[in-house]
């Protein structure tokens, strides 16, 4: 540590120093080195405060060292804690399956159900392609206007075409900037909507290829409205009344048999037939039978249970060296009496024997696991058949996996926890709804004429609002008639999702026709959820049933209570209200519950972790901790400043005390000198 001194300390040391060389020099002082005594009295007097200070220094100093020793042990502990606290571990399957080239596995998970399944590829599946004529460069225009695209079935014969209401499809809009073969592929791929586009050459020119995703009902549907001014967008129409593009193959659904029931899917990749499991279709084949067994694989749970004991071990001997008695140093680490850190191994000791909060039935902590704490504080896994860990593995793995990971269990199916944070406290709570949340709806006042529309010359087109969200004005097909009122339901709930500001909000709507009547109901709950017409035609307004207007119903929020105070709802979920016990519990709320009974548990995991990072975390103990012993380092070093002053002035007294005794000294030699003589001129004394 560098200490500065005052320029007149220096002064005054310098003085001193020059003055006894003097004085040493013309052989007429004491004869006492005063710069060197000076240096040693000041620093026999400030020896003892230094050494204090300088070991308190090192003492915060290997404080703060140890406690990031302490971080790191803790980190490592919370790792191995966190492992078990995940559901994928307690749920591991393994799965069997033969060679075979009609599939591929490409995910197991851990949600998979346990058996044995036989399954066949009868079809895989196939996408619809359609090419235009040709055009003789990639530049040629190919008009102005707009292509509405959407997705579907066709029949057969092609004679009809299915709108599948579910899907989004898109508007493309072609125009000075992009009025070429590839603007066009440019625009229809930039809307990433399932049909992508691309130009192939046929040695004589070039043809658009629209590729539909795979899917009997992901077929394509192409209306082109025309700007008078650039014609050439009719050349791409592909619907009921016109088809101008080629169809070169058609789509198609994969056809699979899982244990003698056949089910279809749109995509080759298929996600779903057997939860949890994931695999494509390479092939297909009405002959060969495909094996497949999955099974729990308790192995991973038992290794990460095994993995966190060495875990605790670890951190326990690393830890007692900071808190404890370290041999190899011989002395006590410098957190021996620091009061969090011997906090800390209190609670984690404590974690380790306590039963876990919540839990009612099966094992409640480690030692009914059979993992033990020894008489040195390590745990020990005992592997007794009947009553050991390894009994609780192969006869009680469900109660294993409770203990472990949070859980969340409802009395009715209702009522779902989807979430829960660190202030949410296990136990059992009483959840009453007092208002069911409910969606915004308009229904139609009278019966659709279906007979009307599309007789004729009409114009059916209107502006819509969904949950304050303004549309832009939307058509139904010129001409177009209806079979039913699904087939209309689902055209009315396609146009209107297409619309781009809606898209833009990520609001949609289901259209049905029930009763021979028109309803529209938002996609979200809440008392936003609010479904209107901002305009209709004179045409729709009389054969759509709304001449008499239409019954419009905003959505509501879910409300209730749990434990008797009131919580707030939003949507359809509910939250707890803030401070109380079950903070942080997020439950979806199903329209006609009225009550349910939550009971909740971290599990040993889920409580461990969050002790432990409560310690860990940024604003956490130990960081609060290590801030306070650095200021504890800069008070030290302050007064280390002071002490520092205070001698340089201590030593200053000394020098000038010094040069004063110099100074009597020197006149007392000079009188010595003087009396010498005097003896000599005395008379009668003079020698002969």
């Amino acid at each position: 540590m560098v200490t500065s001194t005052s320029s007149t300390s220096n002064a005054t040391s310098n003085n001193g120093s020059i003055g006894s060389s003097i004085i040493g020099a013309l052989g007429s002082g004491s004869g006492i080195d005063s710069n060197k005594l000076a240096d040693q009295l000041t620093e026999a007097s400030k020896l003892v405060q230094s050494q204090k200070l300088t070991s308190k220094k090192t003492l915060l100093q290997t404080q703060i060292s140890d406690y990031g020793l302490l971080r790191s042990s803790l980190a490592k502990l919370e790792t191995a804690a966190a492992a078990l606290g995940s559901a994928d571990t307690f749920n591991a399957k393994a799965l069997s399956v033969p060679d075979t080239k009609l599939l591929g596995i490409t995910k197991l998970d851990s949600k998979a159900v346990a058996g044995s399944y036989q399954l066949k590829v009868l079809q895989t599946a196939q996408a619809q392609s359609l090419s235009s004529g040709s055009f003789s460069s990639t530049s040629s225009p190919v008009g102005k206007g707009t292509l509405v695209i959407r997705l579907g079935d066709w029949a057969s014969d092609g004679s009809s075409f299915g709108v599948d209401s579910t899907k989004t499809g898109a508007t493309i809009t072609i125009d000075d900037t992009n009025n070429s073969l590839t603007g066009l592929r440019d625009a229809i791929n930039k809307e990433n909507f399932g049909v992508t586009a691309t130009i192939v050459s046929d040695g004589g020119g070039y043809k658009l290829l629209l590729t539909a995703s795979t899917g009997a009902k992901n077929e394509i549907e192409v209306v082109a409205t025309e700007d008078s001014g650039s014609l050439g967008l009719a050349a791409f129409n592909f619907n009921e009344t016109s088809k101008s593009l080629a169809q070169q193959q058609e789509g198609r659904d994969a056809l699979i048999s899982i244990n003698g029931l056949q089910v279809s899917r749109e995509s080759n990749h298929v996600t779903d037939v057997i939860d949890g499991l994931e695999f494509d279709l390479f092939a297909s084949s009405s002959s060969e039978t495909i094996n497949l067994i999955i099974s729990e694989d308790k192995s991973v749970a038992e290794k990460t249970i095994r993995d966190f004991v060495a875990a605790y071990n670890t951190f326990k001997a690393e830890t007692e060296l900071l808190v404890g008695y370290n041999p190899e140093l011989e002395e006590n680490g410098s957190l021996n009496k620091d009061p969090l850190a011997k906090n800390l191994m209190q609670n984690i000791r404590s974690a380790l024997t306590s039963a876990v909060p919540g839990l009612t039935d099966g094992f409640a902590n480690l030692s009914s696991l059979g993992i033990r704490t020894e008489i040195d504080g390590t745990l020990k896994i005992y592997e007794e058949e009947k009553t050991g860990f390894r009994a609780a593995i192969d006869e009680n793995f469900d109660f294993v996996r409770d203990l472990f990971i949070p859980k969340a269990s409802s009395s009715s199916p209702g009522i779902e926890v989807t979430k829960f944070t660190a202030r949410s406290q296990p136990g059992s709570y009483e959840v009453v709804i007092t208002q069911q949340p409910s969606k915004g709806t308009l229904t139609t006042t009278d019966p659709v004429d279906l007979a009307a529309i599309g007789s004729g010359t009409k114009d059916y087109s209107f502006s819509f609002q969904l949950n304050g969200v303004a549309s832009n004005a939307i058509s139904l097909p010129d001409g177009k008639q209806y079979t039913s009122g699904a087939e209309l339901a689902a055209d009315l709930q396609s146009l209107i999702n297409l619309d781009a500001n809606l898209k833009a909000a990520k609001a949609s709507v289901s259209v049905a026709f029930e009763g021979g009547k028109l309803v529209f109901t938002s996609a979200t709950y809440g008392a936003t959820s609010t479904v209107n017409f901002t305009a209709v035609s004179a045409d729709m307004l009389a054969d759509f049933g709304l001449t008499n207007g239409a019954v419009v119903t905003s959505g509501t929020d879910v409300a209730g209570t749990i434990d008797g105070v009131e919580a707030f709802g939003s949507g359809n979920i509910l939250l707890p209200a803030i401070g109380s016990k079950a903070e942080g519990l997020s439950m979806l709320v199903e329209p006609g519950t009225t009550s349910t009974t939550l009971k909740f548990t971290r599990g040993f995991a889920g409580g461990l972790s969050s002790l432990v990072n409560e310690f860990l975390k940024t604003s956490g103990l130990i960081s609060e901790r290590e801030k306070n012993i650095g200021k504890d380092i800069e008070r030290v070093e302050k007064d280390e400043e002071a002490l520092n002053r205070r001698s340089e002035a201590y030593r200053a007294r000394l020098m000038a005390q010094f040069q004063a005794m110099e100074a009597i000294v020197r006149s007392l030699n000079t009188t010595g000198g003087f009396l010498d003589g005097l003896v000599d001129r005395l008379p009668f004394t003079s020698k002969n």
